[in-house]
């Protein structure tokens, strides 16, 4: 029974990992770009999407919130964002002790290219399927979001 058990978790653990190899190649890690938006790392990605207002500065700690990481995590993210010069952080005029952090107009332009590559790719994604697949996918991706949340 423990065999049947422990071939059963790895079947379902295979089928997660090829579900995330082939979302992340065809959605992610799109391959043949020039575009230096391209050469982004999922925690880089991550990290600009914690700015959910491109123009806004954010407490280091309602990034990490936004981007549903540890406090340690978002501050090493914004170190390697500063270092690369797409963010800064400053002290909020309002008060003092608070730091805030803002994307540079590098980080800004960044952040833009990625969004328009990625809506590009993701329309020559869904233009290989038809209405009902469109809907199926989006329903069972919607479904799956669902039940990992839960878990």
């Amino acid at each position: 029974m423990e065999k049947k058990k422990a071939s059963n978790l790895d079947t379902q653990m295979l089928i997660v990992r090829d579900f995330i190899d082939e979302f992340y190649n065809k959605t992610v890690f799109q391959k043949g770009s020039s575009s230096s938006a391209s050469d982004l790392t999922p925690t880089i990605i991550k990290s600009l999407y914690a700015f959910q207002d491109a123009n806004k500065a954010y407490p280091i700690g309602e990034l990490g919130r936004n981007a549903r990481v540890k406090s340690s995590t978002i501050t090493d993210m914004v170190d390697r964002l500063e270092r690369d010069g797409v963010a800064e952080r400053f002290k909020d005029n309002g008060d003092r002790r608070i730091i805030k952090v803002r994307l540079t107009e590098k980080g800004k332009k960044i952040r833009q290219e990625f969004t328009q590559k990625r809506r590009k790719e993701f329309e020559a994604l869904f233009a290989k399927l038809n209405e009902t697949e469109k809907k199926a996918l989006l329903n069972h991706l919607e479904g799956a979001y669902q039940i990992l949340k839960k878990i």
